[in-house]
C-alpha cells in the first residue's frame, strides 16, 4: 500500500507541469505523429526516384565488328514515354540519344577498355541511370587491332645481309629497308635474325629502330640464314630470343622475313 501512496507526489508533480508547460507537452505529444508524417513522406519521396530501375546488358552483334557492342537498357516500372541518353568514356554511341532502349558502341581506336552510362529522363527529368564497364579479351584485342592495320600498311628489307647459318657474336652485317603504306605515328622496326634454328634480337636485346622521315630504317646485325623485320606499335615489349616469330596482330602491324644472301 506505501508504495501505491507513494505515486501521489509523482502524480501531482505530472499535473503542476502540464499546468505550467501545456505548450511544450504539446510539442512532445506531437512528436510522434509528426515523426511518422515525414517517414512517410521521405518514403514517397524514394518511391518515386526508385520508380524506374536500370540494368545493362551487352553482346556482340554477328553484323558488326568485333569493336562493337549492342547495349540494351533494361528497365522496370513506368516506360511509356522514356528517353534514353548514352555517353561513354573514349569510344562512341549510336544513337547517342533516343526513345529506344539500345544503342550501338564502337570501342575507340585502340583501347580495349571503357565504361558506357544511359541516363533514363521522364518527360524531361532525370528518371533514373546505370552504367556498366565493358572490354575487349585478349582474341577480341588482337583481331580489333588486325581491323585497324590499314590493307596497304608493308615492310620491306632491301638490303639482305649473307646467309650464314651458324651466325654468332662475333659476325656483323648491315641490314636496311623501308615501309610503305599509311603509318602512324609511333611506330618503330624491331629486327631478328635465325641462327641454330632461333630467333634472336638485332642487333642487341631489347633493340628497336627509328622509321626516317622517308620511311626508310636501316642498322647493322649479326648473320644468320634468315633475317626477319618487324613493324610494331608503340608500347610492344620485344622478347630477346624466340623460338617462332610473332604473327600480324596486336603491337606487330606488318612483318617480313627474307632469307640470307647466298655467294
Amino acid at each position: 500500500m506505501n508504495s501505491i501512496f507513494n505515486l501521489c507526489p509523482l502524480r501531482r508533480k505530472f499535473n503542476q507541469m502540464m499546468l505550467r508547460y501545456p505548450r511544450r507537452l504539446a510539442r512532445i505529444r506531437a512528436m510522434p505523429a509528426l515523426l511518422a508524417l515525414a517517414i512517410m513522406l521521405w518514403s514517397a519521396g524514394c518511391a518515386e526516384r526508385e520508380a524506374v530501375r536500370v540494368q545493362l546488358h551487352s553482346r556482340t552483334p554477328t553484323a558488326q565488328g568485333v569493336l562493337h557492342l549492342e547495349i540494351t537498357a533494361q528497365v522496370s516500372g513506368p516506360q511509356t514515354g522514356l528517353r534514353f541518353k548514352w555517353y561513354s568514356v573514349a569510344g562512341a554511341c549510336s544513337p547517342q540519344e533516343s526513345d529506344q532502349p539500345t544503342t550501338l558502341f564502337k570501342f575507340a581506336d585502340g583501347a580495349t577498355r571503357d565504361r558506357v552510362t544511359v541516363e533514363v529522363w521522364d518527360n524531361g527529368k532525370l528518371a533514373g541511370q546505370s552504367s556498366m564497364a565493358v572490354k575487349l579479351d585478349e582474341v577480341q584485342a588482337q583481331l580489333a587491332a588486325q581491323e585497324l592495320i590499314p590493307a596497304d600498311l608493308k615492310i620491306e628489307i632491301d638490303h639482305v645481309p649473307p646467309y650464314e647459318p651458324k651466325g654468332g657474336p662475333d659476325t656483323r652485317a648491315d641490314i636496311a629497308g623501308k615501309v610503305s603504306g599509311t603509318l602512324a605515328p609511333g611506330y618503330s622496326v624491331v629486327l631478328y635474325a635465325r641462327a641454330s634454328e632461333v630467333w634472336y634480337i638485332q642487333p642487341s636485346a631489347y633493340a628497336s629502330h627509328v622509321i626516317r622521315p622517308d620511311n626508310t630504317w636501316t642498322s647493322w646485325t649479326h648473320t644468320g640464314s634468315s633475317y626477319a623485320a618487324l613493324l610494331v606499335r608503340p608500347g610492344f615489349e620485344p622478347v630477346p630470343r624466340l623460338d617462332v616469330l610473332p604473327k600480324v596482330g596486336g603491337y606487330v602491324v606488318a612483318r617480313t622475313i627474307a632469307e640470307g644472301t647466298r655467294k
